[in-house]
């Protein structure tokens, strides 16, 4: 009895040791928050650089004194750094081009860190890429640096190389770090974590108009938000800059959350269960509120195939009840979502200000480039600065919407050429392909992901057939693509060992 109550003391004077030292960090961050404030008054970025110091240095603190494993703060700032705007552009040119200038992220810096840790594991080595991807990305690179130099090399053209190789980059540490079972399934819970966070501060901007005005971590420019009829239809970007930006993203990633539900994964505890199925709801609440149809077409069908392929890869014994369940989680998210119909019903039958007509004439201006310039393009994030030259619409679309070709297919081959962009579409089909595989495998874990993987991948595709993006962007989603493809790598090395392990 004497040690039990002892123990219980011991235990009890820890937890209150920590609170106050956690308070005490609390209360120093804000001392440090106001000299922040003063010493970065005269600019923006330099707040910004310095605020970001200091909360690198107080997570380091806090992670020490705590005992807290500095690389798992490490591994969910990586997660979490792709659902708000993290970034800093130096050397920069202005403020229409993406990327502007040389682009350091939150996510690239994080992704660092975590290459480091894994190259000092002091584990062997294994094949992080396939030979057939690395063949495929090579050639993307060899193709984008060819636009870059035969257009004549500028500043811009340098800057978007750069932000290329780093997402190469980026989706070679995600593959590498995430390729072991446990931290498959944190990066599931991270990601479905960002998704609770961005439906909340969707939700928050729609409902009480907070937070705006921060086009440093990503509410979007007043140019961005006027560009996509924000301010006119009510529309919200939460912290990815637009709000078809911000549908883009959580639909391309709320399959590979809901994937473990429908094929009830044990290795998932109840508390994650929840947090996933929270995860869903407010990805869903997300896009809705963005008002990006195109996006509710591909998470519809995305959670269409889910559910299909969900049920093919159950237990015998599982699927009598499977259906019931589908049904009654689909119900509580109608009712759930109740309060926005209005704003569905709206969206779907209102006009939507020749949002969808303008597509064709900027189509037809990407066409045009392509067939002038079909092995190089007209250099990467060069597309702006030649459309004007090859718009013979009648209504010349590049002046009344000055923005590129809504379609990422046609905007990446316009940019680095036809061979460019055939490496990568065959990056993605390899990807899908690469899913398809471990769909076969019985462990349940690892088929689940992988069919949410592939799904996501599919869902990416629908909704980049209605929105631009090109190869050297440092904007959400191409960053998401190549994070959800690394992903993809990573399962599949953990799925080597799990044959070879027998």
């Amino acid at each position: 009895m004497e040690i039990r109550r002892s123990t219980k003391n011991i235990s009890y004077g820890d937890g209150l040791r920590n609170a106050g030292i956690v308070l005490c960090l609390l209360a120093g961050a804000c001392i440090l928050g106001f000299a922040v404030i003063s010493a970065g008054a005269t600019s923006t970025t330099q707040t910004f650089a310095i605020g970001g110091i200091f909360i690198a240095l107080l997570a380091g603190a806090i992670a020490f004194i705590l005992e807290i494993p500095m690389i798992g703060l490490v591994r969910y700032a990586f997660i979490g750094s792709f659902f708000f705007k993290g970034d800093l552009n130096l050397f920069k040119i202005n403020e229409v081009e993406d990327p502007s200038g040389l682009n350091i992220s939150l996510t690239l810096v994080m992704g660092v860190i975590l290459f480091v840790y894994e190259l000092n594991n002091g584990k062997s080595r294994e094949r992080v890429f396939p030979p057939v991807f690395k063949f495929f990305a090579a050639a993307l690179f060899v193709c984008a640096a060819a636009s870059v130099l035969t257009n004549g090399a500028t500043m811009l053209g340098g800057f978007s190389l750069f932000s290329f190789v780093s997402t190469l980059f980026l989706a070679y540490v995600t593959a590498l770090h995430f390729s072991r079972r446990d931290r498959l399934i944190q990066l599931v819970i991270g990601i479905a974590a960002g998704l609770v966070f961005t439906g909340l501060v969707s939700a928050s901007q729609y409902f009480a108009d907070f937070p705006t005005n921060l086009a440093n971590l990503g509410t979007g420019t007043e140019d961005e938000l006027l560009g996509t009829q924000s301010q006119l239809l009510s529309r919200v970007p939460a912290f990815m800059r637009t709000p078809t930006e911000m549908a883009w993203v959580v639909s391309s990633l709320t399959p590979l959350i809901l994937a473990p539900l429908l094929c009830r994964v044990r290795e998932i505890t109840p508390t994650q269960k929840i947090l996933l199925a929270v995860g869903v709801i407010a990805g869903t609440v997300a896009a809705i509120l963005s008002l990006a149809r195109g996006s509710w077409i591909g998470l519809v069908i995305g959670i269409v195939l889910l559910v299909a392929f969900g049920w093919y890869k159950l237990a015998a014994s599982e699927r009598k009840s499977y259906f019931i369940s589908v049904f009654f989680g689909l119900c509580l998210t109608a009712v759930l979502l109740v309060p926005f119909a209005t704003r569905i019903y709206d969206r779907l039958t209102e006009d939507d200000q020749g949002s969808a007509l303008i597509r064709v004439p900027l189509m037809e201006t990407a066409l045009r480039m392509i067939d002038d310039n079909p092995l190089a393009g007209v250099g990467m994030n060069g597309y702006r600065t030649n459309m004007t030259r090859y718009d013979e619409t009648g209504m010349f679309v590049s002046q009344v919407f000055p923005n590129p070709v809504h379609n990422i297919f046609a905007h990446i081959t316009a940019e680095i050429g036809v061979p460019g962009g055939i490496f990568f579409c065959l990056l993605i089909l390899y990807a899908i392909y690469e899913c398809f595989k471990v769909m076969g495998s019985n462990d349940r874990l690892l088929a689940a992901l992988a069919l949410g993987l592939g799904i996501c991948l599919i869902v990416f595709v629908i909704s980049g057939t209605k929105e631009p993006g090109s190869l050297g962007s440092v904007r959400p989603p191409i960053r998401t693509c190549f994070l959800l493809i690394g992903t993809i790598l990573g399962l599949g090395l953990v799925h080597r060992r799990t044959l070879s392990n027998g």
